[in-house]
């Protein structure tokens, strides 16, 4: 049975336009679109978007002519709102400021308010629409709150989310009011995967979760509440083979002879761009009019053609770009032209697919110089063209593309002596090297398609989704005790490994009030009675502590979370890292004055740690204090010397060398067990639960909260019970 994926973005990838009484549908061009036709073979594809289409046209049409391949679902948006969040939040704040323009951002709080109104409809509109099972995959800037109101309650919905431009530095992301950028920050992290163009766009997003959120991740993955964001560079690409064959397609040949006869004395530059002020059309300009002013020999036998692509004319910024752009052109011609030869050829229209092939195949040089560009796929359409293997790419080292066209001729779009030697060193490359260049990046294109760049973000969604579906608390059955027991029956070589707070005491509001009672002691001592059994108590307890409660009992000992540890019946511990913790003052010092500020917070000093408690605030504030001090730690540790941990009531700050899941996986290598049970009820035991993935291992949470554990139990009444029923088993066996 076929998937069904519901692909969600601004605008719908059709038109409709009636001609001679007849509909007719559109398809619009994009690399989107190309993207989204690979995987609809495999998959039942449904389109959320606006329409740019009135609704009664819609009605007629789906009444007399059949559905598209993809089916779509039109939103209808009032144009007044339509336009704040399009023209307003998404094209005066987004884009700019994503694009390193933050002079021309316009902060209008009625942008922010259109923006979430529309975010909410395609809500509405998605919830309406999605069966169990079914993927939602949302695309672009425009929908960034999207996965929130997808994820609120009560009908939750699990969402991927793709930016199709750059994610900007957080000093950039700064400038955002707090409200807007903090929900936008909060509203992606609901989503399974959020996907980038680049490494640079995954480290700048990742860094405004530390700096806002004051959120830290591992790898490239962050956990927030029991949910699991995969946060990763997918490079969005082209369908190569539709633009190699092109080459020889016979439509694209005649029209490309037609531009090599006309120009035949001249060596022709192309440049395609949509208009929009972060391409870079000024600069190429005051290039090429500095190679025509200093290079006399050129004039007559070089030739740019620049076409630019309508979009946005009724924001100011862009009328005004097409005026400049216009008046510029206009007189570089009149100073450099004759009635013979212009240096320039411009048009200000859409081109048709074989009129591009054309052009991209027909030049010696593309000049792609975006001064900011999330991928752009003009430059990797020209390259995947030349199945002649000539011509020079020209490309701006700002554009995301740059990252995989390592041959291409790099430049700074703002360095102008840059930029006209690239063109002179362009028109000059000698054959062999155009062949050279032109065929490793053709050689990477192929293989890096966009067929291939759908594949690995659908199979990333796939697999976060699962591992978020697996983290979902399962709240242990009679039947799982019966596995549990049958195996711990069967088994003589057994691991008990047991956290203390919150798994064997209930917590207190003081922590030195959680003493082990008579039936937590009774209970350690009859199962390390048992021969098979070995125990130990893992736990962020200081060693002082856990060696004054059980040191006298048969049990090893783990205290910092793994960081000291001490063997049963050993009078010693021994230190698991050498690494002397250098960062405790300045991070004390930053504690003592949350503890000062906030009444009834204190804090708890160990060799490898500092924690802070908060467990009798009544401050309705303390999840601010908490983000906030949190936000501090981060920018202490630049360095990486610690981890902070997130725990019950309690932030913690502990020396990064051991984890609870290093501690068991060295545990593990001691001896070989048949039997492995871990129970834990914090974050910190997530990394001993993730090491423990055998069918012999049983892992159990603590409460029925999200996690990586194979069951839960619902409070500590629970463990204690279910560990003395195993331990009643003792006897059973030694029979």
């Amino acid at each position: 049975m076929q998937k069904k994926i519901i692909i969600v973005s601004n605008r719908l990838p059709y038109r409709i336009e009636r001609k001679n009484g007849k509909f007719e549908l559109l398809q619009s061009s994009g690399g989107l679109v190309s993207a989204i036709q690979s995987v609809s073979k495999e998959n039942h594809i449904i389109w959320v978007g606006a329409a740019d289409f009135k609704e009664d046209l819609w009605e007629e049409f789906i009444k007399t002519t059949p559905l598209p391949e993809i089916n779509i679902v039109p939103l209808f948006l009032n144009k007044k709102i339509e336009n704040l969040y399009y023209n307003g939040f998404s094209n005066s704040i987004i884009w700019p400021l994503f694009h390193y323009f933050p002079s021309f951002t316009e902060y209008n709080t009625d942008f922010y308010y259109a923006y979430v109104e529309v975010n909410k409809i395609f809500a509405s509109a998605i919830k309406s629409i999605i069966k169990k099972n079914d993927t939602v995959w949302i695309h672009d800037y425009h929908l960034m709150l999207l996965p929130g109101f997808l994820k609120q309650a009560p009908n939750s919905i699990n969402s991927s989310f793709f930016l199709h431009i750059p994610f900007p530095s957080h000093e950039l992301i700064r400038l955002i009011p707090e409200e807007w950028r903090n929900n936008i920050l909060k509203s992606l992290l609901c989503c399974d995967v959020v996907g980038f163009h680049t490494e640079q766009y995954v480290y700048h997003f990742k860094k405004s979760l530390e700096t806002f959120l004051g959120l830290q991740y591992k790898d490239d993955q962050i956990s927030v509440d029991g949910h699991t964001t995969k946060i990763n560079d997918y490079p969005i690409s082209i369908d190569f083979e539709k633009f190699y064959s092109a080459y020889d397609h016979p439509q694209v040949a005649r029209k490309r002879e037609r531009i090599r006869d006309k120009y035949s004395q001249a060596k022709i530059i192309f440049s395609l761009d949509r208009l929009d002020y972060s391409k870079g059309v000024i600069k190429r300009l005051q290039a090429f009019e500095q190679l025509l002013r200093t290079n006399a020999n050129l004039r007559g036998n070089i030739l740019l053609i620049i076409n630019l692509i309508p979009s946005r004319e009724e924001i100011n910024k862009y009328a005004e770009r097409k005026t400049i752009i216009e008046e510029s052109i206009s007189r570089i011609n009149g100073l450099y032209g004759n009635f013979l030869w212009q240096p320039i050829v411009y048009q200000y229209q859409h081109l048709s697919f074989d009129e591009l092939l054309a052009c991209y195949t027909a030049c010696d040089v593309a000049l792609v110089t975006p001064l900011r560009d999330g991928m752009n796929l003009v430059a990797k359409e020209f390259v995947a063209s030349r199945k002649d293997r000539q011509g020079c790419l020209i490309l701006s080292e700002f554009a995301g593309a740059a990252n995989e066209l390592k041959s291409a001729l790099l430049v700074n779009p703002n360095d102008i002596n840059a930029m006209q030697s690239a063109i002179l060193n362009a028109i000059k490359m000698k054959p062999f090297e155009q062949e050279k260049r032109m065929s490793e990046m053709q050689e990477h294109l192929r293989i890096n398609d966009v067929n291939n760049w759908a594949k690995k973000y659908l199979q990333d969604m796939t697999n976060i989704k699962l591992q978020n579906k697996n983290r979902l608390s399962h709240q242990m059955t009679y039947e799982d005790k019966v596995q549990i027991i049958e195996a711990y029956q069967a088994s003589f070589k057994r691991l008990l490994i047991l956290d203390y707070d919150g798994t064997l005491v209930r917590f207190y509001d003081k922590p030195q009030n959680a003493v082990p009672d008579n039936r937590v002691k009774n209970l350690l001592v009859s199962l390390t009675e048992n021969p098979f059994n070995k125990v130990v108590i893992v736990s962020g307890r200081d060693s002082a502590t856990l060696e004054h409660w059980f040191g006298h009992l048969n049990i090893d000992l783990a205290a910092e979370h793994g960081l000291k540890y001490k063997e049963a019946g050993n009078k010693n511990w021994f230190n698991l890292s050498n690494k002397q913790p250098l960062w405790k003052n300045k991070v004390r010092a930053l504690a003592e004055r949350y503890s000062e500020e906030i009444v009834g917070s204190f804090i708890e000093e160990k060799e490898h740690a500092i924690a802070w408690h908060y467990r009798t605030v009544e401050d309705t504030k303390i999840e601010e204090y908490k983000t906030n001090f949190s936000k501090e730690l981060i920018w202490l540790n630049k360095e990486n010397e610690f981890d902070i941990l997130l725990g019950n009531k309690v932030l913690e700050v502990k020396s990064n060398t051991e984890n609870k899941g290093t501690f068991t996986k060295n545990i593990l290598l001691q001896n070989q067990y048949d039997f492995v049970l871990s129970i834990g009820d914090d974050v910190t035991d997530e990394d001993m639960f993730y090491v423990l993935q055998n069918n012999y291992h049983f892992t159990i949470k603590v409460g029925l909260v999200p996690t990586c554990a194979k069951f839960n139990l619902i409070n500590v009444n629970d463990v204690l019970s279910f560990l003395e029923q195993l331990n009643m088993l003792k006897n059973k066996i030694s029979e």
